[in-house]
Order: structure tokens, then sequence, then C-alpha cells
């Protein structure tokens, strides 16, 4: 029995710490002269019914009458106006449905340079009401001073697409072969569902995502440095994908199809339903998607007796790989909301999602001697069907308290989590020279990985004074993993049990965090400092070899944001965080993975946790365009490295702790509209990866500069007609001691308008020169190879849609506190 007991601390780069330390004084020192040139007018805009308009038009007006800037209520119904110069304002609200309200004259002085204006009660215009429905949109990609919003649903070049699918388009997102996702360069990005961790492994995650149809998705929000409030895991930022969730009055609800094809077949269909009352909100939907996919990989390897990748190679491994990935999925969602009473919520739901999916591949490999002659021919038929079942139970409460603004909110849930794999692995060695003969090996696999989530959790919230607010929470979350790992090798027609390839893994996890964020508004500018403290006890039983590996750590994670206003069109915000990046279960589990007998895949039990320091200064404009020059350190960084047993010509991949990851970079976000019929959002980036570490006793430095461009382009083309056009470009970048050659894509679609507005008809194209790829090329010591992957990612697809029902906003909101739940569902496969 082994048992490696392992306390980690607080460690703080002094030398990244001054450069932030004084580029955080020089903005608060620019903040002292400035705040007395600036004045605020805010204020919160709610209906007849004291239920917050969002998205309504707010102008600030001077006492003439003339416009000086417009703003939109946020999702909360707030508003705000700063870097106001002194002199006499008018507010003016206006919006379909409701009467406009101007205020009275409001002075901005040097003894009252701060106006709240409370709540400002819009009245129902029913002459309006009853003439006509009209649907304002938003925009397709929103950019906020934290986070970029895409709002999906708006999306034409989204029909017919998974979440996974969905992320390769994003802002700074780049999803690799095997479903990694960076964003901005960094690797270890914590993805999240309606606020909730998904806590499944890598592969896992990718899995649930290929099973997640677009059409269920609203938005999804990136946040680069998140604050002190969300989990602390995710090294690269958050990305939360919210799902659709109908808060219309009465009942109403929507129905869809759609249709196409790749290489293969690609189709599905949706069904949302809604009744809200008063009291009661009870909802629904379901999807089911089809997927086919084929897939093409070209992996050349050369060995070298001499341990030397520079000299001659010895021998040369020719593979060529064709897989078909038939991907079956179904989503459901059932939830009801019960209102007490004025103050008081209780909800319940049930969030699911079942599906299977078969890696069906034709391998040929060829093994060629220096001098030209084959040594070795070999075809290898890798048939896995996997399946998975994904259940999550939770009952939330929210209460309101008198005060406006304060709440506390409660949550519990349940998350049953299960993965199968049944593999079976086929190798005929073929006739290479004239009287060799052939030979077969057979392998099959069975690979049951079920992961077990329980989740307390509270919050409350507290607007301590008019500029004070007071965010703080709790979480308690523990995990349990089972992972039964039998292999069986064909012998002589029989069966038998694989001691050295079996293996079962049991892994426990316990994390309790609490948090504290305190928001305060000075005069001109405003400040946001956060703490939070988790402390995690891990346990990684070996069953098979009877070894248990126990870590227990407590680890503090500051954070703090600093916006600045200057002028009338400029903002700047200075922001600080220390995140975590944990070792799922796959990563820890020491079991291999054979993908064909000379290539597998090993975990590593003796990884530990990543840190990273993030900093980042932005500039906003008009709230248009956006700069942000950020810095990244990582230290004991989490990365797959390969290695190669020249003998017995077998590659294989394992993951390994290097010394730090540097990132820096400057990226830009445009927001155009460069005519009426024309509106655009696009994003650089420029950024560069260092990598340093030892490996296989040797030091190495892996680092270069990368570019990224993302744009995504809508037109309205008249006749309820609109137009969409996006495109990426990523140049060459590093991992570990690999490196990534460049791609792109083009995408367009066409959406038409049908049967009152209730309707419509999208037709998309999804990379239409088939560009996007992957190629990879590693060359480390004895280690040369190079990858060439084409996806199956040039699709066509038409999709209809239907809303059906009373479609009347109500802006009542009411979602589960507990919204972070399930990433890291430590699955092995």
């Amino acid at each position: 029995m082994k048992t490696c007991h392992n306390k980690a601390s607080l460690k703080l780069a002094t030398g990244t710490l001054l450069p932030i330390i004084l580029l955080i004084f020089f903005v608060t020192f620019q903040t002292l002269c400035y705040a007395q040139m600036n004045g605020n007018i805010s204020g919160k805009i709610v209906d007849p019914g004291g239920a917050p308009i969002e998205y309504i038009s707010v102008g600030l007006l001077y006492e003439d009458g003339k416009i000086l800037k417009g703003v939109l209520s946020d999702s909360t119904g707030k508003f705000s106006f700063s870097a106001i110069p002194d002199g006499k304002y008018l507010v003016k609200i206006s919006g379909v449905s409701y009467h406009p309200l101007t205020t009275e004259i409001l002075v901005i002085s040097i003894e009252n340079r701060k106006l709240d204006l409370g709540l400002l009660k819009l009245k129902e215009d029913s002459k309006l009401l009853n003439a006509v429905v009209i649907s304002a949109q938003k925009k397709l990609i929103e950019q906020t001073i934290d986070k970029t919003i895409i709002n999906v649903e708006n999306s034409i070049l989204s029909e017919g697409n998974t979440a996974l699918e969905l992320l390769e388009k994003a802002p700074g997102v780049k999803v690799g072969e095997d479903g990694q996702i960076s964003l901005k360069g960094r690797s270890g990005v914590l993805v999240m569902i309606n606020g909730k961790s998904t806590y499944l492994s890598p592969k896992e995650l990718s899995t649930l995502l290929k099973g997640t149809n677009s059409s269920s998705i609203s938005k999804i929000e990136i946040m680069n440095n998140p604050s002190a409030k969300y989990d602390a895991a995710g090294n690269g930022g958050i990305i939360n994908i919210q799902m659709k969730k109908n808060m219309k009055t009465g009942l109403n609800g929507s129905v869809s199809l759609n249709g196409g094809a790749s290489r293969n077949a690609r189709y599905g269909s949706a069904l949302d339903l809604n009744y809200r009352n008063n009291k009661v909100n009870i909802y629904g939907s379901y999807d089911y998607g089809y997927r086919g996919e084929t897939e093409y990989l070209d992996f050349v390897r050369r060995f070298y007796d001499s341990g030397n990748s520079g000299s001659i190679p010895n021998r040369t491994s020719y593979q060529d790989t064709e897989t078909d990935e038939p991907l079956h999925t179904n989503n459901f969602r059932v939830g009801l909301d019960y209102d007490l009473d004025s103050s008081n919520t209780i909800g319940f739901l049930i969030n699911g999602n079942v599906g299977k999916y078969t890696h069906d591949s034709k391998t040929g490999n060829r093994l060629i001697a220096a001098d030209g002659t084959m040594i070795s021919h070999m075809a290898t038929t890798n048939y896995d069907q996997q399946s998975w079942k994904n259940l999550t139970y939770n009952v939330n409460y929210l209460h309101k308290f008198k005060k406006e603004g304060r709440t506390f909110s409660a949550d519990a849930d349940f998350a049953s989590n299960s993965f199968t794999s049944n593999l079976n692995l086929k190798t005929t060695t073929l006739q290479s020279t004239d009287g060799q003969a052939g030979a077969t090996t057979s392998r099959r696999g069975y690979v049951p990985a079920i992961t077990d989530v329980y989740l307390a959790k509270v919050d409350y919230t507290d607007p301590l004074s008019k500029t004070i607010k007071l965010e703080s929470g709790l979480k308690s979350s523990v995990i349990q993993s089972d992972n039964n790992l039998r292999y069986d090798i064909l012998n002589n027609g029989n069966w038998e049990y694989d001691n050295n390839g079996s293996n079962h893994f049991k892994y426990k996890e316990q994390i309790h965090a609490g948090y504290i964020n305190i928001n305060k508004d000075f005069k001109g500018f405003s400040v946001q400092a956060g703490l939070r403290g988790e402390y995690t006890k891990t346990q990684g039983h070996q069953i098979t070899t009877d070894s248990l590996l126990t870590r227990s750590y407590f680890q503090l994670f500051p954070s703090i944001f600093i916006n600045k206003p200057i002028g009338a069109n400029h903002q700047i915000q200075a922001a600080y965080s220390r995140r975590i990046e944990r070792p799922d279960y796959g990563d820890l589990n020491p079991f291999r993975v054979f993908r064909d007998p000379l290539l597998f895949y090993q975990g590593n039990p003796f990884l530990k946790p990543e840190l990273i320091n993030t900093f980042q200064l932005s500039h906003s404009f008009k709230g248009k365009y956006t700069t942000a020059i950020n810095y990244n350190q990582t230290t004991d960084v989490i990365t797959w490295l390969s290695g190669q047993i020249d003998s017995l010509n077998t590659t294989f991949e394992s993951p390994q702790n290097l010394s730090r990851l540097i990132n820096y970079g400057i990226s830009f976000t445009a927001s155009t509209t460069f005519f009426n019929w024309w509106n655009g959002t696009h994003f650089a980036n420029v950024f560069r990866n260092e990598y340093k570490g030892n490996v296989q006793n040797n030091t190495f430095n892996n680092n270069t500069t990368s570019f990224s461009f993302n744009s995504q382009n809508s037109f309205k083309a008249g006749k309820g007609y609109t137009m969409e056009l996006s495109g990426f470009y990523y140049s060459g970048s590093v991992y570990g001691i690999s490196t990534y050659k460049g791609s792109y894509a083009i995408s367009t679609g066409v959406q038409k308008t049908i049967l009152q507005d209730k309707g419509n008809i999208k037709l998309m194209v999804n990379d239409i020169f088939q560009s996007d790829r992957y190629r990879e090329q590693t060359k480390y010591q004895n280690i040369d190879m190079y990858t060439n992957k084409r996806p199956d990612s040039r699709r066509i697809m038409l999709s209809i849609s239907y809303r059906f029902g009373n479609q009347n906003q109500d802006n009542k909101d009411r979602r589960t506190g507990s919204e972070d739940i399930q990433n890291r569902v430590k699955g092995g496969g």
C-alpha cells in the first residue's frame, strides 16, 4: 500500500506581481485625478408589476432636449451613465408596448455628482399591445467589460450544429483535435452548462458537447477573467453555455426540424413547451439529433535506433485511418417554479442527456525500413460502441428580502453520470514478403465509468448602500468515480483475461469553498475585490495493484477589478485573479487505452494541480471597441506529452507536469455597423506561448507567437430575409513539445421569416472550402511524428421552426442558484 500526502500553499510570483502593482497604482492615481470631473446617473426600470424591463432604450438628454448619449438597460433592468460633465439633463425611456417616460431636470454639480433615480415604473400602452406584437432581437455577439456573449438562438449558422461545433466559431476559442478547448491560447478552460460545472473528463465533456444540439442553446458566455464568485477551476477562463428557458406567460412553445449532410446525413428535431401564470411556471423541452460523420487521419512516425531524431530514421511508420462516427443524442429538461408568496420561490429541475456513439475505424499501417523495404503491413479495425447517460436533479430556493436587491438562495444537486465503452480491436498482419505468414490478434475491452456528484450551495447578496454591494456564499461538492476497465485477448479461439491491460480505479474528491465579493462605486471609478478559499481532498485507489494516493490542500484565490471611465467615450479596467486546474480522474488513472497495437494512452497518478496568476488591462471605446492586454503565468502546467519505444515501434501519450507556461498577448474586439443593413463583430488576437519543462531528463523550451482572427457579419436583405457570413483563421501554435499548423474556415447562411413572423426557414453552409483541419508536428529527442486530421467539417443544413401560443414576454425570471455544477466527472474512456 502506497500513500502520498501533499499540502500546497499559496504561491504568488513576486516578479510578475510588481508590474501589475505599479499598473494598479497608476490607474488608481489617474482615477483620483479624474474623479471630480465625472458625474453619474443610474436607475432601474420596472413594469407595472415591479418586474425589471431588460434591453429597453434609455437616453441622456441635455436640458434643451438634444441627445448626449444612449444605452440599453441590462438583464436586471438597470442602466447607468458615467463621465457626465456638470450641467442640467433629462433621462428619457422609451420602448415598444410602454408609454415613454421623461424625468424632471437633473442637475450634476460639484455638490451632487452621483444621482440614483431608484425604480422607474413604466405604464403599458394597451393600444400597442392589442394592435401588434413586435419582437426585439439581440445582437449576435455582445461585448461587455467582463465577458463576450454570443446569442446563439439569433444565429443562422448555429442551425444543425452541436455545442462543440458552435464553440469553434466563438471569438478567441480554439477546439483541438480531441476536443480540448483553449481560450486566447490558454488551455484548461472550465466549461459550464447553465452556470454549472460538468465535472466530466475532457473526452467525456467533448462527447457531451457533441451530443448537445444547437437548437436547445440560448447563448454562450465567455469569461477570460472570472471573479471570486465562480469556481477557481479553469486556468484558461470560463465558458458558460446557457440553455433556452421560456419565460413567456400563458401556454406557449416552439417546434423545429433540421436536416442536411456532410460526408454523411444529419438531422434533428426539437420541442419546447411552457406554461406560466402568477404562481407557477412549468416548462419542458426535448430534442433529438443524429450526426453522421466520417473523418480521415494520416499519421507518420519515424524511429531511430540511435535515440536521436536528428539522424536518419531506421524505420518509418505510415498510418492512414478512416473513421465513421455516427452519433445519436437525446436531451430533455423538465422544471417547475412555484412562488410561495411575493418573497419566496421554490423550484425543481431535472436535466438529462442520453445518447450513443460509435467509433468505427479502419487503419492501415506500413512499417518501412531505411532502404525502402517493407518490414510489416498491418490492418486494424477498431469498433467501439459508447453510450452515456447524464441526469441532474436540482431543488432550489430563493428568498427576496424587503430591501431592494437583498437575496438569499440555496441549492442542492445530485448528478448521476455513466459512460460505457465496448471496444473490439482486431489487427491482421498482412503478408509483406514472399513466404511470410499472416497473423491476427484480437483484443476486446469493456470500460464502464460511473461518476456521482453531490453538491450543496448557498449565496447571499446585499446592497449595503447605494455604492457598496456585498456578495458571499458557501459551496461543497463530493465526487465519486468508479472505472473498472477489463481487457480480454483472443488466444486460440478463446477469450482470456488480460492482467497487464485491465485495471480497476476508484477516485473520490471533496471541495469545500467559500467566497466574498465587495463591489464599491467611488466618484468616477469602481472596484470589485474578492477572495475565495477552497479546501480540496482527493483519493485515488488503484484496486488492481492495491495502491492508494491521497492529497489534501487549501488554496486562496484573490481577485480584483478596477473600472475607470475617462471622459464620455473611454473606459479602462485592470484585473488580476488566481486560479487552479486540478487533474481529472482520466489524467490520474494509469490504465492504458489502445487506439491500435502500436499506440496507447496512459494516465499519471502523480500529477499535481497547476496554478495560474492572470493579469489583464483593457480599454473600451464607445462600448464598441475593446483592446485587452493580458499576461498569465502557470506553474506545474499539465500537458499531454508523447513518448516512444523504438525497439517495439510503439508510441504512447501521457500527461506530465511541466515547469511553467507563460502566455501573454493583446486582443482587439470591434462591433461595427458599416450600414443600417450590415452589423458585425470582429476579434483579433496576437499571443505568445512559452512552455518550459523537463522531458525524459532533458530541459526544453517550446515557444511561438500566434495570431487568430474571427469575424461574424449579419446582413438585412429586406422582405424578411437575413444573411450571415462568418470566418476564422488560426495561425501556427505550440502545445507542450508539439507544434500545430494554421487553419481557417468560412461559413454562410440565409434566413427567411414566415407565417406572420412566427416561423422561419434557415439554410446554412459550414466550412465552404473544407479547410478546417488539424496538423501537428512533434520532433524532440527520439520522437519524430506528424499528424494530419481532416474532420467532417463541410456541411449544408436546412431547418424550419415555428412558435405557437402566447408570445408576450414576461420579464420575471428564476434560475437555479446552483448554476455551477457538473467539468471534471473524471471519466476515463
